[in-house]
């Protein structure tokens, strides 16, 4: 059912030097290719050919940046895990938290509902064996693999107050506390009205839990609508709490925060790379930055939403999406042409 981002690094462009603001790239832009999600050319033209639905944030640190509707709501799916990350790591830096505690994976698993996560669960036990994990390793599979159940277990450890300062500190203001569990059972069951409500009764209650799991997931449609109403955030939002984590401008925690965003391995040039993505049915979001030696950070966040069934399939496959992305934050021609695109 859902299908979690994974970032692709293997093809990013070397990093060049220049100008490329909007007057620049009005004098050079050439024709918009055709657009498709199976190539970075693809992808530039179907950013220009669908401006209703995907909205574009691009700085890349030295001083240049494109940008469209980067203040409009729009679903994020697992983008939104960055949040209750912050709200860990501020924890773990204020000592109410250990990152060290031993967590049994039964109560990782209360808020776990089989088969609605893409197998990141799956993936995440594989790689994280035994009966109990660290609580570090717990949000490890949150980022990583984006498991589903790591969030809400957080939300429920460390309550509203603390998700919304953390997101605060990270200059994304009237953050709203989600629920994936929640979200979920609210699918299978529309006349669910409080979806934190249910997500704490099925990790509290075997039987409604048992309840749940019978139920048969909706149709693919029905799956679609569903996810143009999950929660939203703004382009801005996510640049800026990625780029708080990433100068150290969130504060303290930043730097736990940042070990956990940056396990993938940066480009050359680069000192290190954070990403944090999601999918849900028609929803394909991307959130990145790269840090420099010399201090600068440059961002990048792409949201689409309702994207038809076949394309979002394709381009969740590809991630072709991410090279337009990495490529506009390192080449000044890159940028340019997606500039040219918005």
């Amino acid at each position: 059912m859902f299908r979690r981002v994974a970032l692709v690094v293997a093809t990013v462009l070397p990093v060049l030097v220049g100008c490329s603001d909007r007057a620049a790239a009005d004098a050079t832009c050439g024709p918009i290719p055709a657009a498709g999600v199976t190539s970075a050319d693809e992808w530039l033209g179907r950013i220009h050919q669908d401006p209703g639905n995907i909205a574009v944030a691009i700085d890349d640190g030295q001083g240049h940046s494109v940008g469209r509707r980067i203040d409009d709501q729009q679903p994020i799916a697992s983008a939104v895990k960055v949040v209750p990350l912050a709200a860990y790591a501020r924890a773990v830096a204020a000592g109410t938290l250990d990152p060290n505690e031993r967590i049994a994976v039964a109560d990782w698993e209360r808020w776990y509902l089989p088969g609605t996560d893409g197998g990141a669960h799956e993936q995440a036990r594989t790689r994280l064996t035994g009966d109990t994990v660290t609580l570090d390793e717990l949000v490890s599979a949150m980022i990583r693999e984006s498991d589903n159940a790591a969030p809400d277990y957080l939300r429920d450890r460390l309550g509203d107050p603390a998700l919304v300062a953390a997101a605060a500190a990270g200059g994304w203001q009237d953050y709203t506390p989600s629920t994936k569990l929640g979200d979920v059972i609210r699918l299978l069951d529309p006349s669910i009205t409080d979806p934190w409500a249910a997500a704490h009764r099925y990790a509290a209650d075997p039987a409604y839990r048992d309840e749940v799991r019978s139920k048969p997931l909706p149709s693919l449609e029905s799956q679609f609508a569903w996810a143009d109403t999950t929660p939203t955030g703004s382009a801005r939002q996510l640049t800026s709490i990625h780029r708080a984590i990433a100068t150290g401008g969130f504060g303290p925690g930043s730097d736990i925060a940042r070990a956990q965003l940056e396990w993938h391995q940066p480009p050359d040039g680069f000192v290190a790379m954070g990403f944090k993505g999601g999918s849900y049915p028609g929803i394909l979001t991307d959130a990145i930055y790269l840090r420099r030696a010399d201090g600068s950070v440059a961002t990048a966040v792409l949201l689409n939403r309702r994207m038809p069934g076949p394309v979002w399939q394709s381009a969740t496959a590809g991630l072709k999406e991410q090279e337009v992305l990495l490529g506009a934050m390192m080449d000044p021609d890159m940028l340019r042409r997606l500039t040219c695109a918005v």
